[in-house]
């Protein structure tokens, strides 16, 4: 057990207070009062939110592509490159993307 400050947990985990604040309200996350702070188990809070990286990071996509990544941008913007964001990095599914860039092509 590794009790923490929702603020640490944050800090540790790279991810938003206000994911962990909505974990501890849904009661999926428990926590521990001490006084007025509101202590968090570090170990279950990466377990439970803590975006599991399942593909490849926009760095990934440019090199495998050959667009820049303010272009990668663009196409998430626009909505034609799909990708995730569990937390503050997007995740793409290469396959997924390649075939996305080769239908933009055949439109064009």
């Amino acid at each position: 057990m590794n009790l923490q400050t929702v603020r640490t947990v944050c800090k540790e985990l790279g991810i938003s207070e206000a994911s962990v604040r909505r974990a501890i309200a849904d009661k999926r996350l428990p926590i521990m009062r001490l006084g007025n702070r509101m202590l968090v188990d570090l170990d279950t809070a990466q377990d439970l939110l803590k975006p599991r990286k399942e593909g490849a990071t926009i760095e990934e996509v440019s090199q495998a592509t050959g667009l820049n990544i303010t272009a990668i941008r663009r196409g998430i913007r626009e909505g034609w490159i799909p990708c995730e964001k569990p937390g503050k990095a997007y995740i793409f599914q290469l396959d997924e993307v390649l075939k996305a860039i080769e239908h933009r092509m055949a439109e064009n």
